[in-house]
């Protein structure tokens, strides 16, 4: 059972009111995590405005999303798994991306490398080691990219804390476990080399 309580937009007034408009308008639906920030709307305003500046990263609106999917994973957020894996092909993923963003693996060496890298920065909480750094700049990746894909850790974290202290409910479709999922994407992949 849900812990902390959405907000209804058809109640909401003021500045709440203006931002649920704000969201409704952008994905024509106002997500229940929205209606769970929305008890502040500062807190609801700095997410919308992050996530709007995000969109503009260099490393693309792909690996920013396989990044956050990756923390959802790793902090075991099912809402925002589910969400992210939902809205995921609107930001040009297939089904072998989202796979890789939520195990963290790819058969992309750079993707892996940024992939990994996410990993390495939840796991030390930031405080990662000289070789993890040079491995991903060995990817490729500069420093501006870097910033953007610790940027992404940390949005995803965002969400997936106060998603799982408000054990929000659903109101998507559940991503499938990761077995189920990995399976699917196998046989996709599979159907599709047959052609």
């Amino acid at each position: 059972m849900q812990r902390l309580k959405s907000i209804n937009p058809q109640v909401a007034k003021g500045h709440t009111k203006e931002l649920f408009e704000m969201v409704q308008g952008a994905f024509g639906m106002i997500p229940n995590t929205v209606r769970v920030m929305a008890n502040s709307p500062a807190v609801l305003e700095s997410f919308l405005a992050f996530s709007t500046a995000m969109g503009k990263v260099q490393i693309g609106g792909k690996l920013h999303n396989q990044l956050k999917l990756t923390t959802s994973e790793t902090n075991a957020c099912s809402y925002c798994t589910s969400i992210l894996s939902a809205v995921a092909p609107s930001a040009g993923l297939t089904a072998d991306d989202i796979l890789a963003g939520r195990t963290g693996d790819s058969d992309d060496r750079r993707t892996k490398a940024a992939l990994t890298f996410a990993n390495d920065v939840l796991a030390s909480r930031g405080k990662v080691s000289n070789q993890q750094l040079a491995a991903v700049r060995a990817a490729g990746f500069d420093d501006a990219e870097i910033v953007e894909m610790v940027s992404s850790v940390v949005l995803g974290c965002f969400t997936n804390f106060l998603n799982n202290v408000a054990d929000t409910e659903l109101d998507i479709p559940a991503a499938a476990p990761l077995e189920i999922a990995g399976a699917t994407s196998a046989c996709s992949s599979g159907a599709r080399s047959a052609h």
